[in-house]
């Protein structure tokens, strides 16, 4: 699937996360002065992200076999969630009908309800991308 800007889905992601990260900032630094990392990163974890982040062929993947009704691969439960909801909107738009993966395409380019991580990786994310960006600029 391609993009508007050639960039993989985990740099989008990483881009996405950090922008959510710093809007989260500004918006709750409005408020309170003295808001700590750990709030912010609480609040934007849980923000609406961008788009679905996981490629084409995964969700295709998946979503053939929770129609089919088969276990899942997955363990970790905020991709299960993800999963969930894509697949939700996919019955809810192809109405039981086969086939219609184009429309999985547009359902993984609309905004998710979250960006699907726990706070750790996000965090985690946030401080490799910062550190990138410093390092970047000392060079």
């Amino acid at each position: 699937m391609n993009n508007k800007f050639n960039k993989t889905i985990r740099e989008q992601r990483k881009e996405a996360v950090v922008n959510a990260f710093f809007k989260t900032v500004k918006k709750m630094s409005a408020t309170n002065p003295y808001v700590t990392n750990k709030e912010v990163l609480a609040k934007a974890v849980n923000e609406e992200a961008p788009r679905f982040f996981v490629n084409y062929e995964s969700a295709r993947r998946f979503i053939s076999l929770m129609a089919r009704r088969k276990k899942l691969p997955v363990v970790n439960k905020n991709k299960r969630a993800m999963y969930d909801e894509i697949y939700r909107r996919y019955r809810e738009r192809c109405k039981g009908e086969r086939g219609h993966y184009k429309m999985l395409e547009k359902i993984l380019e609309e905004p998710a309800p979250s960006f699907y991580l726990d706070e750790s990786t996000f965090q985690g994310i946030i401080y490799k991308t910062l550190r990138e960006r410093n390092l970047q600029h000392c060079a």
